[in-house]
């Protein structure tokens, strides 16, 4: 049975900051928790990005082809839709890693 402890009694370590990459097969992101969504557009064509199901082109995020973009202060990926499946995203708690 595990006590949470490794090596001679010191504490382990768990890294919060877990981090998912997925390519959306939905218009719904994947069903992540998270404190930011990083959404890469390698389509031809520009993407509309919307949260917290505010629909509509008044509402919406652009995203050009071959840009990146982060939403911070989401709770789950799955609060953000897409206008178009097959996009590159990657989820993650904390803000130290590189949008490439």
């Amino acid at each position: 049975m595990s006590n949470g402890n490794i090596n001679n009694g010191e504490p382990s370590y768990r890294n919060l900051n877990t981090c998912r990459t997925f390519v959306t097969d939905a218009l719904v992101f994947p069903d992540q928790i998270c404190g930011e969504v990083i959404v890469i557009n390698r389509l031809a064509s520009p993407i509309t990005i919307n949260d917290a199901g505010h629909v509509g082109a008044e509402f919406g995020f652009i995203l050009n082809p071959d840009e990146s973009f982060t939403f911070r202060g989401v709770t789950n990926s799955n609060s953000l839709t897409a206008s178009v499946s097959g996009l590159t995203i990657r989820t993650q708690f904390y803000s130290n890693s590189p949008s490439r």
